[in-house]
């Protein structure tokens, strides 16, 4: 048991004054996880304010009945988390096992078949998926249903939305206030692997997921898609998101490359008091927009 206890580690924590135990029913929590990663925010959803943000690092590397040993450890020792009156709850994984399907060619009862054609899926995969309705798509995905269950049953009288980390990045760009004509690139980076979208016109015309271990793994990728879809690496406006302000030097070395990158901002639908000043505004977009999936903005 200890062993589990020091398994992981809280890395950052903030909390806004207004925050209040009493208020849980009006509250809406976003929990994000990963192998390596796991945090969670929590939101007021009558004035759309962000209200906690708690981010916890692993030691090593979780899969399938470890990874939810140890999250299962983190709720348990987390009186908030084991709270059951949220008003909405989002739990999202970050894997590479899934795929994205024109809605209107979408089946239900094909998920399995969808991904076991473009993904590695695993015997305990469960199969889930999420409609991007601004794009008639659909987001077909799995993850270990041992896991994804056993943080269910922390809450059996409420309904738990399952998403993949890709729609809450597509639905968060989707919903800002300064989505332009045009294409648009946009790039988050996570611990492991660093996302691309492509839109335009608000409508998405590319997403994908790529394994990195250098930042000369980030230039390739991101030039290899800007190749592919014709986005003109002099001109097009890149935006990008990280998930620890230590990968300035991925930044650093696509700046070289692309003439106008620049950082993106805080999800405009989210309201931030200055405790959250703490971080760069280009932090936790994943976590702050899974409160865009199914909300009412």
């Amino acid at each position: 048991m200890n062993q589990l206890k020091e398994s992981y580690k809280l890395i950052h924590k903030v909390k806004d004054t207004s925050f209040s135990i009493d208020d849980l029913t009006h509250y809406s929590l976003s929990l994000l996880i990963g192998t390596h990663d796991f945090q969670f925010c929590v939101a007021d959803t009558r004035n759309h304010r962000c209200l906690l943000v708690e981010d916890y690092l692993f030691e090593t590397p979780f899969t399938g009945t470890k990874l939810g040993d140890s999250l299962y450890r983190i709720f348990e020792s987390h009186t908030l988390l084991m709270a059951g009156y949220w008003r909405s709850i989002q739990l999202a994984v970050k894997n590479q096992k899934f795929t994205l399907l024109p809605a209107p060619l979408f089946s239900a009862p094909d998920l399995r078949h969808y991904l076991h054609m473009s993904a590695e899926i695993d015997k305990d995969d469960g199969f889930y998926y999420y409609t991007h309705h601004p794009s008639d798509m659909v987001m077909a995905f799995a993850a270990g249903k041992g896991f994804v269950e056993r943080i269910k049953s922390i809450y059996p009288t409420q309904s738990v939305q399952v998403l993949h980390q890709g729609s809450a990045l597509i639905e968060g760009i989707q919903h800002t206030q300064d989505q332009a004509s045009g294409q648009r690139m946009y790039l988050y980076f996570g611990k492991t692997h660093f996302n691309i979208i492509i839109t335009e016109s608000n409508k998405l015309l590319f997403y994908n997921r790529f394994a990195y271990q250098q930042a000369q793994d980030v230039v390739k990728y991101t030039m290899m898609v800007m190749e592919e879809m014709k986005i003109d690496r002099q001109t097009a406006r890149v935006l990008v998101w990280t998930s620890s302000e230590t990968q300035r030097d991925l930044f650093a070395e696509l700046y070289r490359y692309v003439r106008h990158l620049s950082y993106g901002d805080r999800p405009s639908y989210m309201k931030f008091s200055y405790v959250f000043d703490e971080f760069p505004d280009h932090q936790y977009f994943d976590l702050y927009s899974l409160y865009a999936c199914k909300q009412v903005l």
